[in-house]
């Protein structure tokens, strides 16, 4: 889960992001049902993980972290969706105590909406390159 820690760090730590969603409302896993929106969730898809040197206990992941905007309008979907990704620029260092070798976005998912429960979502992912 160390993917997931350091971008939902960044995210919760970021003065642009938090003005339009608290970091009380960037979750790590799922959002609940009946958070205020905005609200992030912040999701492992998968990770490959290589040993750096054979015999090594030290090993390099990459893994994919899909993070999944929920908004009240289409406008605010997409407008926090752009706050992710200016929040989570190519990034290096350690990260909330990850060893992040780069956090890129890889990908844009498609639109989803939810009528009943007026919900407007989209999504973007990162590749994480870190050390476990």
């Amino acid at each position: 889960m160390s993917d997931v820690k350091a971008v939902r760090y960044l995210l919760a730590n970021n003065a642009a992001m938090i003005a339009v969603v608290p970091a009380a409302r960037i979750y790590a896993g799922i959002v609940p049902q009946g958070t205020a929106l905005p609200a992030i969730a912040v999701t492992h898809v998968s990770t490959n993980r290589r040993r750096i040197v054979a015999g090594s206990l030290v090993k390099f992941c990459t893994s994919r972290v899909q993070v999944t905007v929920m908004a009240s309008t289409y406008p605010a979907q997409k407008s926090t969706l752009k706050l992710v990704r200016d929040a989570l620029p190519e990034t290096r260092g350690t990260i909330n105590g990850v060893n992040v070798d780069s956090i890129a976005n890889e990908s844009d998912g498609p639109d989803f909406r939810d009528d009943a429960a007026g919900i407007f979502m989209g999504s973007t992912d990162f590749m994480v390159m870190f050390i476990e």
